[in-house]
Protein backbone atom coordinates (compact mmCIF):
# COMPACT_ATOMS: atom_id res chain seq x y z
CA UNK A 1 0.00 0.00 0.00
CA UNK A 2 1.32 3.40 -1.02
CA UNK A 3 0.06 6.70 0.38
CA UNK A 4 -0.09 9.49 -2.20
CA UNK A 5 -0.47 13.24 -1.92
CA UNK A 6 -1.50 14.92 -5.16
CA UNK A 7 -2.04 18.52 -6.17
CA UNK A 8 -5.32 18.71 -8.10
CA UNK A 9 -6.61 21.66 -10.13
CA UNK A 10 -10.18 22.90 -9.71
CA UNK A 11 -11.28 22.00 -13.22
CA UNK A 12 -14.91 22.78 -12.46
CA UNK A 13 -14.00 26.49 -12.57
CA UNK A 14 -12.70 26.25 -16.17
CA UNK A 15 -14.66 28.03 -18.90
CA UNK A 16 -15.23 26.41 -22.30
CA UNK A 17 -13.50 28.28 -25.14
CA UNK A 18 -11.21 30.10 -22.72
CA UNK A 19 -9.51 27.50 -20.51
CA UNK A 20 -10.20 24.43 -22.65
CA UNK A 21 -11.61 23.31 -25.98
CA UNK A 22 -11.62 19.59 -26.93
CA UNK A 23 -11.59 17.16 -24.00
CA UNK A 24 -12.26 13.75 -25.57
CA UNK A 25 -9.62 11.04 -25.13
CA UNK A 26 -10.13 7.48 -26.45
CA UNK A 27 -9.81 4.28 -24.41
CA UNK A 28 -9.48 0.75 -25.75
CA UNK A 29 -12.66 -1.22 -26.47
CA UNK A 30 -13.32 -4.35 -24.40
CA UNK A 31 -13.44 -6.43 -27.58
CA UNK A 32 -10.00 -5.21 -28.72
CA UNK A 33 -8.45 -6.40 -25.46
CA UNK A 34 -9.96 -9.85 -25.95
CA UNK A 35 -8.82 -9.97 -29.58
CA UNK A 36 -5.26 -9.07 -28.54
CA UNK A 37 -5.14 -11.81 -25.90
CA UNK A 38 -6.80 -14.33 -28.23
CA UNK A 39 -4.22 -13.68 -30.96
CA UNK A 40 -1.35 -13.70 -28.43
CA UNK A 41 -2.48 -17.07 -27.09
CA UNK A 42 -2.86 -18.55 -30.59
CA UNK A 43 0.55 -17.29 -31.80
CA UNK A 44 2.34 -17.83 -28.49
CA UNK A 45 3.24 -14.13 -28.11
CA UNK A 46 4.59 -12.54 -24.94
CA UNK A 47 2.13 -10.05 -23.39
CA UNK A 48 3.64 -7.54 -20.97
CA UNK A 49 1.94 -4.92 -18.81
CA UNK A 50 3.36 -1.40 -18.38
CA UNK A 51 2.14 1.40 -16.13
CA UNK A 52 2.98 5.08 -16.59
CA UNK A 53 3.55 6.90 -13.30
CA UNK A 54 1.67 10.20 -12.80
CA UNK A 55 0.62 10.10 -16.44
CA UNK A 56 -1.49 13.29 -16.55
CA UNK A 57 1.44 15.40 -15.32
CA UNK A 58 3.18 14.79 -18.67
CA UNK A 59 0.48 16.34 -20.84
CA UNK A 60 1.17 19.53 -22.79
CA UNK A 61 -1.42 22.32 -22.68
CA UNK A 62 -1.76 25.10 -25.24
CA UNK A 63 -4.08 27.36 -23.19
CA UNK A 64 -2.93 29.91 -20.60
CA UNK A 65 -4.18 28.49 -17.29
CA UNK A 66 -3.52 30.06 -13.89
CA UNK A 67 -4.17 28.61 -10.45
CA UNK A 68 -3.85 29.64 -6.84
CA UNK A 69 -0.84 28.48 -4.86
CA UNK A 70 -1.56 25.31 -2.84
CA UNK A 71 -2.34 25.83 0.85
CA UNK A 72 0.72 25.57 3.05
CA UNK A 73 3.12 26.31 0.18
CA UNK A 74 2.33 29.97 -0.52
CA UNK A 75 5.20 32.34 -1.35
CA UNK A 76 4.13 35.94 -1.83
CA UNK A 77 0.79 36.87 -3.41
CA UNK A 78 1.31 35.70 -6.99
CA UNK A 79 -0.63 32.95 -8.80
CA UNK A 80 0.89 30.04 -10.72
CA UNK A 81 0.87 29.53 -14.48
CA UNK A 82 0.71 25.90 -15.57
CA UNK A 83 3.36 24.74 -18.03
CA UNK A 84 1.96 21.20 -18.23
CA UNK A 85 -1.38 19.55 -17.48
CA UNK A 86 -2.48 18.69 -13.97
CA UNK A 87 -4.93 16.21 -12.48
CA UNK A 88 -8.35 17.85 -12.34
CA UNK A 89 -8.12 19.83 -15.59
CA UNK A 90 -10.81 19.01 -18.12
CA UNK A 91 -8.29 18.52 -20.94
CA UNK A 92 -5.76 16.48 -18.97
CA UNK A 93 -6.79 13.09 -20.40
CA UNK A 94 -6.68 14.39 -23.98
CA UNK A 95 -3.33 16.14 -23.44
CA UNK A 96 -1.78 12.96 -22.01
CA UNK A 97 -3.20 10.79 -24.79
CA UNK A 98 -1.60 13.08 -27.38
CA UNK A 99 1.82 12.84 -25.66
CA UNK A 100 1.66 9.02 -25.53
CA UNK A 101 0.45 8.90 -29.14
CA UNK A 102 3.43 10.97 -30.31
CA UNK A 103 5.87 8.82 -28.28
CA UNK A 104 4.50 5.59 -29.79
CA UNK A 105 4.56 6.96 -33.35
CA UNK A 106 8.15 8.18 -32.86
CA UNK A 107 9.12 4.57 -32.09
CA UNK A 108 7.60 3.12 -35.23
CA UNK A 109 4.06 2.29 -34.00
CA UNK A 110 1.14 2.98 -36.34
CA UNK A 111 -2.29 3.86 -34.91
CA UNK A 112 -5.23 1.70 -35.93
CA UNK A 113 -7.97 3.72 -37.63
CA UNK A 114 -10.86 1.69 -36.19
CA UNK A 115 -9.74 1.50 -32.54
CA UNK A 116 -7.48 4.50 -31.90
CA UNK A 117 -5.99 2.84 -28.80
CA UNK A 118 -4.48 -0.06 -30.77
CA UNK A 119 -0.99 0.47 -32.22
CA UNK A 120 0.98 -1.87 -34.50
CA UNK A 121 4.75 -1.85 -35.12
CA UNK A 122 6.32 -3.98 -37.87
CA UNK A 123 10.08 -4.49 -38.07
CA UNK A 124 12.43 -7.16 -39.45
CA UNK A 125 9.52 -9.45 -40.24
CA UNK A 126 8.20 -9.24 -36.66
CA UNK A 127 5.08 -7.48 -35.39
CA UNK A 128 4.44 -5.82 -32.02
CA UNK A 129 1.05 -4.70 -30.73
CA UNK A 130 0.34 -2.05 -28.09
CA UNK A 131 -3.04 -1.44 -26.47
CA UNK A 132 -3.47 1.64 -24.27
CA UNK A 133 -6.05 2.49 -21.64
CA UNK A 134 -5.11 5.93 -20.21
CA UNK A 135 -1.91 5.04 -18.31
CA UNK A 136 -2.03 1.23 -18.67
CA UNK A 137 -0.30 -0.26 -21.71
CA UNK A 138 -0.34 -3.89 -22.87
CA UNK A 139 2.36 -4.84 -25.38
CA UNK A 140 2.40 -8.16 -27.25
CA UNK A 141 5.29 -9.45 -29.35
CA UNK A 142 7.46 -12.45 -30.15
CA UNK A 143 10.63 -11.15 -28.42
CA UNK A 144 10.39 -10.21 -24.74
CA UNK A 145 13.67 -8.26 -24.75
CA UNK A 146 12.58 -6.28 -27.80
CA UNK A 147 9.37 -5.32 -25.98
CA UNK A 148 11.33 -4.03 -22.97
CA UNK A 149 13.77 -2.10 -25.19
CA UNK A 150 10.97 -0.52 -27.23
CA UNK A 151 8.95 0.57 -24.19
CA UNK A 152 12.08 1.96 -22.56
CA UNK A 153 12.53 4.11 -25.65
CA UNK A 154 8.85 5.12 -25.63
CA UNK A 155 9.16 6.20 -21.99
CA UNK A 156 12.31 8.28 -22.46
CA UNK A 157 10.40 11.45 -21.53
CA UNK A 158 8.28 9.97 -18.71
CA UNK A 159 8.55 7.15 -16.18
CA UNK A 160 7.25 3.73 -17.18
CA UNK A 161 6.97 0.85 -14.72
CA UNK A 162 7.39 -2.68 -16.10
CA UNK A 163 4.84 -4.94 -14.37
CA UNK A 164 5.97 -8.08 -16.24
CA UNK A 165 3.60 -10.55 -17.87
CA UNK A 166 -0.03 -9.43 -17.73
CA UNK A 167 -1.84 -10.83 -14.68
CA UNK A 168 -4.20 -8.10 -13.52
CA UNK A 169 -5.52 -5.47 -15.94
CA UNK A 170 -8.29 -2.91 -15.20
CA UNK A 171 -9.70 -5.10 -12.43
CA UNK A 172 -9.58 -8.20 -14.65
CA UNK A 173 -7.54 -11.26 -13.68
CA UNK A 174 -5.68 -12.66 -16.71
CA UNK A 175 -4.55 -16.31 -16.54
CA UNK A 176 -2.51 -18.23 -19.09
CA UNK A 177 -2.25 -22.01 -18.93
CA UNK A 178 0.58 -24.24 -20.13
CA UNK A 179 -1.00 -24.58 -23.59
CA UNK A 180 -0.90 -20.81 -24.10
CA UNK A 181 -4.65 -20.48 -23.64
CA UNK A 182 -5.77 -17.13 -22.15
CA UNK A 183 -8.61 -16.93 -19.63
CA UNK A 184 -10.06 -13.89 -17.83
CA UNK A 185 -12.17 -13.51 -14.69
CA UNK A 186 -13.05 -11.02 -11.93
CA UNK A 187 -13.35 -12.96 -8.64
CA UNK A 188 -12.17 -10.06 -6.45
CA UNK A 189 -14.69 -7.69 -8.05
CA UNK A 190 -17.49 -10.24 -7.57
CA UNK A 191 -16.54 -10.52 -3.90
CA UNK A 192 -16.71 -6.73 -3.68
CA UNK A 193 -20.25 -6.81 -5.11
CA UNK A 194 -21.25 -9.55 -2.65
CA UNK A 195 -19.93 -7.43 0.26
CA UNK A 196 -21.68 -4.32 -1.06
CA UNK A 197 -25.01 -6.20 -1.15
CA UNK A 198 -24.40 -7.68 2.32
CA UNK A 199 -24.75 -11.25 1.03
CA UNK A 200 -21.63 -12.80 2.58
CA UNK A 201 -23.83 -15.42 4.26
CA UNK A 202 -26.40 -15.61 1.43
CA UNK A 203 -27.37 -18.92 -0.15
CA UNK A 204 -26.08 -19.63 -3.64
CA UNK A 205 -28.60 -19.37 -6.50
CA UNK A 206 -28.47 -21.78 -9.44
CA UNK A 207 -29.94 -19.29 -11.93
CA UNK A 208 -29.25 -15.57 -12.47
CA UNK A 209 -32.91 -14.56 -12.87
CA UNK A 210 -36.32 -15.97 -11.91
CA UNK A 211 -38.22 -17.03 -15.05
CA UNK A 212 -41.38 -15.54 -13.49
CA UNK A 213 -39.78 -12.16 -12.79
CA UNK A 214 -41.86 -10.31 -15.42
CA UNK A 215 -45.08 -11.33 -13.68
CA UNK A 216 -44.02 -10.13 -10.24
CA UNK A 217 -45.35 -6.91 -8.73
CA UNK A 218 -43.75 -5.09 -5.83
CA UNK A 219 -43.74 -1.87 -3.86
CA UNK A 220 -41.72 1.10 -5.12
CA UNK A 221 -38.59 1.76 -3.05
CA UNK A 222 -38.07 5.11 -1.30
CA UNK A 223 -34.54 5.52 -2.70
CA UNK A 224 -32.88 4.04 -5.78
CA UNK A 225 -29.32 4.76 -4.61
CA UNK A 226 -28.42 1.21 -3.55
CA UNK A 227 -30.10 -0.33 -6.60
CA UNK A 228 -28.28 1.99 -9.03
CA UNK A 229 -24.92 1.27 -7.40
CA UNK A 230 -25.34 -2.50 -7.60
CA UNK A 231 -26.53 -2.33 -11.23
CA UNK A 232 -23.52 -0.17 -12.13
CA UNK A 233 -21.14 -2.74 -10.66
CA UNK A 234 -22.95 -5.61 -12.38
CA UNK A 235 -22.80 -3.81 -15.74
CA UNK A 236 -19.01 -3.54 -15.53
CA UNK A 237 -18.87 -7.28 -14.84
CA UNK A 238 -21.32 -8.16 -17.63
CA UNK A 239 -19.46 -6.27 -20.37
CA UNK A 240 -15.98 -7.48 -19.37
CA UNK A 241 -15.97 -11.14 -18.36
CA UNK A 242 -19.47 -12.54 -17.77
CA UNK A 243 -21.65 -12.96 -20.89
CA UNK A 244 -23.85 -15.37 -18.91
CA UNK A 245 -25.35 -12.47 -16.91
CA UNK A 246 -25.62 -9.97 -19.81
CA UNK A 247 -29.33 -10.64 -20.46
CA UNK A 248 -30.24 -10.53 -16.75
CA UNK A 249 -28.39 -7.26 -16.17
CA UNK A 250 -29.96 -5.71 -19.29
CA UNK A 251 -33.44 -6.57 -17.99
CA UNK A 252 -32.78 -5.31 -14.45
CA UNK A 253 -31.12 -2.11 -15.73
CA UNK A 254 -34.49 -0.90 -17.03
CA UNK A 255 -35.66 -0.39 -13.44
CA UNK A 256 -32.89 1.91 -12.14
CA UNK A 257 -35.09 5.02 -12.07
CA UNK A 258 -37.99 3.64 -10.02
CA UNK A 259 -37.00 0.21 -8.67
CA UNK A 260 -39.42 -1.91 -6.65
CA UNK A 261 -38.55 -4.26 -3.81
CA UNK A 262 -38.97 -7.29 -6.08
CA UNK A 263 -36.41 -5.77 -8.49
CA UNK A 264 -33.87 -5.52 -5.67
CA UNK A 265 -34.64 -9.13 -4.73
CA UNK A 266 -33.80 -10.20 -8.29
CA UNK A 267 -30.56 -8.21 -8.21
CA UNK A 268 -29.63 -10.05 -5.02
CA UNK A 269 -30.54 -13.38 -6.67
CA UNK A 270 -28.15 -12.50 -9.50
CA UNK A 271 -25.40 -11.65 -7.00
CA UNK A 272 -25.98 -14.95 -5.18
CA UNK A 273 -25.61 -16.69 -8.57
CA UNK A 274 -22.29 -14.89 -9.11
CA UNK A 275 -21.17 -15.88 -5.63
CA UNK A 276 -21.55 -19.52 -6.59
CA UNK A 277 -19.81 -19.10 -9.97
CA UNK A 278 -17.04 -16.76 -8.82
CA UNK A 279 -14.25 -19.02 -10.06
CA UNK A 280 -15.55 -19.39 -13.63
CA UNK A 281 -13.16 -18.10 -16.28
CA UNK A 282 -13.88 -16.88 -19.81
CA UNK A 283 -11.74 -18.70 -22.41
CA UNK A 284 -10.36 -16.41 -25.13
CA UNK A 285 -8.75 -18.91 -27.50
CA UNK A 286 -8.74 -22.60 -28.36
CA UNK A 287 -5.61 -24.05 -30.06
CA UNK A 288 -7.79 -26.41 -32.11
CA UNK A 289 -9.87 -23.57 -33.63
CA UNK A 290 -7.11 -21.12 -34.62
CA UNK A 291 -8.09 -18.69 -37.40
CA UNK A 292 -11.87 -19.19 -37.10
CA UNK A 293 -14.38 -16.35 -36.78
CA UNK A 294 -18.06 -17.04 -36.26
CA UNK A 295 -21.10 -15.43 -34.66
CA UNK A 296 -24.49 -16.40 -33.21
CA UNK A 297 -27.59 -14.21 -33.21
CA UNK A 298 -30.91 -14.61 -31.43
CA UNK A 299 -33.95 -12.63 -30.27
CA UNK A 300 -37.17 -13.03 -28.33
CA UNK A 301 -40.40 -11.46 -29.56
CA UNK A 302 -42.38 -8.79 -27.70
CA UNK A 303 -41.26 -9.99 -24.26
CA UNK A 304 -41.25 -6.50 -22.74
CA UNK A 305 -44.67 -6.24 -21.09
CA UNK A 306 -44.69 -2.42 -21.05
CA UNK A 307 -43.95 -1.48 -24.68
CA UNK A 308 -43.86 -4.92 -26.37
CA UNK A 309 -40.39 -4.42 -27.76
CA UNK A 310 -38.13 -7.42 -28.28
CA UNK A 311 -34.61 -8.17 -27.05
CA UNK A 312 -31.59 -8.83 -29.26
CA UNK A 313 -28.59 -10.94 -28.36
CA UNK A 314 -25.39 -11.96 -30.12
CA UNK A 315 -22.12 -13.76 -29.44
CA UNK A 316 -18.89 -13.58 -31.50
CA UNK A 317 -15.98 -16.05 -31.25
CA UNK A 318 -12.44 -15.69 -32.64
CA UNK A 319 -9.96 -18.58 -32.54
CA UNK A 320 -12.61 -20.54 -30.63
CA UNK A 321 -12.72 -17.96 -27.80
CA UNK A 322 -15.30 -15.34 -26.83
CA UNK A 323 -14.43 -11.79 -27.93
CA UNK A 324 -17.78 -9.96 -28.04
CA UNK A 325 -21.39 -10.31 -26.90
CA UNK A 326 -24.46 -8.16 -26.32
CA UNK A 327 -27.99 -8.29 -24.96
CA UNK A 328 -30.23 -5.25 -25.33
CA UNK A 329 -33.74 -4.08 -26.07
CA UNK A 330 -34.60 -3.29 -29.67
CA UNK A 331 -35.49 0.28 -30.66
CA UNK A 332 -38.55 -0.58 -32.78
CA UNK A 333 -41.59 -2.81 -32.24
CA UNK A 334 -41.28 -6.00 -34.29
CA UNK A 335 -44.57 -7.30 -35.68
CA UNK A 336 -43.39 -10.92 -35.91
CA UNK A 337 -40.69 -13.17 -34.54
CA UNK A 338 -39.00 -13.14 -37.96
CA UNK A 339 -38.73 -9.35 -37.80
CA UNK A 340 -37.25 -9.40 -34.29
CA UNK A 341 -34.73 -12.01 -35.45
CA UNK A 342 -33.82 -9.87 -38.48
CA UNK A 343 -33.22 -6.81 -36.26
CA UNK A 344 -30.97 -8.92 -34.00
CA UNK A 345 -29.15 -10.17 -37.11
CA UNK A 346 -28.54 -6.55 -38.14
CA UNK A 347 -26.96 -5.73 -34.77
CA UNK A 348 -24.70 -8.77 -35.10
CA UNK A 349 -23.64 -7.77 -38.62
CA UNK A 350 -22.82 -4.23 -37.45
CA UNK A 351 -20.60 -5.61 -34.69
CA UNK A 352 -18.95 -8.11 -37.06
CA UNK A 353 -18.19 -5.35 -39.58
CA UNK A 354 -16.35 -3.37 -36.89
CA UNK A 355 -14.60 -6.42 -35.42
CA UNK A 356 -13.32 -7.58 -38.82
CA UNK A 357 -11.67 -4.18 -39.38
CA UNK A 358 -9.87 -4.51 -36.02
CA UNK A 359 -8.91 -8.14 -36.69
CA UNK A 360 -7.26 -7.07 -39.98
CA UNK A 361 -4.64 -5.21 -37.92
CA UNK A 362 -3.51 -8.60 -36.55
CA UNK A 363 -2.83 -9.92 -40.08
CA UNK A 364 -5.74 -12.34 -39.95
CA UNK A 365 -7.47 -12.95 -43.29
CA UNK A 366 -11.12 -11.94 -42.91
CA UNK A 367 -11.85 -11.54 -46.63
CA UNK A 368 -13.97 -14.70 -46.66
CA UNK A 369 -17.61 -14.59 -45.50
CA UNK A 370 -18.09 -15.02 -41.77
CA UNK A 371 -20.34 -17.82 -40.56
CA UNK A 372 -23.35 -16.25 -38.82
CA UNK A 373 -25.82 -18.56 -37.08
CA UNK A 374 -29.52 -17.88 -36.48
CA UNK A 375 -32.26 -20.35 -35.56
CA UNK A 376 -35.08 -18.61 -37.47
CA UNK A 377 -35.93 -20.19 -40.83
CA UNK A 378 -38.33 -17.36 -41.71
CA UNK A 379 -35.62 -14.80 -41.01
CA UNK A 380 -33.15 -16.72 -43.20
CA UNK A 381 -35.79 -16.76 -45.96
CA UNK A 382 -36.31 -12.98 -45.68
CA UNK A 383 -32.57 -12.34 -45.98
CA UNK A 384 -32.06 -14.83 -48.80
CA UNK A 385 -35.00 -13.68 -50.93
CA UNK A 386 -34.97 -10.00 -49.93
CA UNK A 387 -38.68 -10.44 -49.30
CA UNK A 388 -40.02 -7.17 -47.91
CA UNK A 389 -43.51 -5.79 -48.07
CA UNK A 390 -45.60 -3.06 -46.49
CA UNK A 391 -45.84 -5.16 -43.34
CA UNK A 392 -42.07 -5.06 -42.88
CA UNK A 393 -41.44 -1.55 -44.25
CA UNK A 394 -40.45 -0.21 -40.81
CA UNK A 395 -37.40 -2.55 -40.76
CA UNK A 396 -36.58 -2.46 -44.49
CA UNK A 397 -33.44 -0.32 -44.04
CA UNK A 398 -32.03 -2.90 -41.63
Amino acid sequence: VRHKARLVAQGFLQKYGVDYDEVFAPVARNSTLKILLSVAGTRNLHVKHFDIKSAFLNGKISEDIYMRQPQGFETGTKVLKLKKSLYGLKQSARAWNQVLHEALEANGFEQNKVDNCLYVRKFDGNTMYALIHVDDVLVAGTNEEEIDTTMKSVGSNFEIKNLGGVKHYLGIDVHRDNDGKFMISQPLFIQKIVNEAGLQEGKISKSPLDIGYYKQEGTEMESNEKYRKLIGMLLYLAVNTRPDIAASVAILSKKVEKPRDNDLSEVKRLIRYLKGTMDLQLILNDPEKAGTLEAYSDADWGENREDRKSNSGFYVALNGGTISWCSKKQSVVALSSAESELIALTETCKELTWLKEVIKAFDIDVSQPTLLHTDSQSCISMVRNQKFSNRSKHIDTR
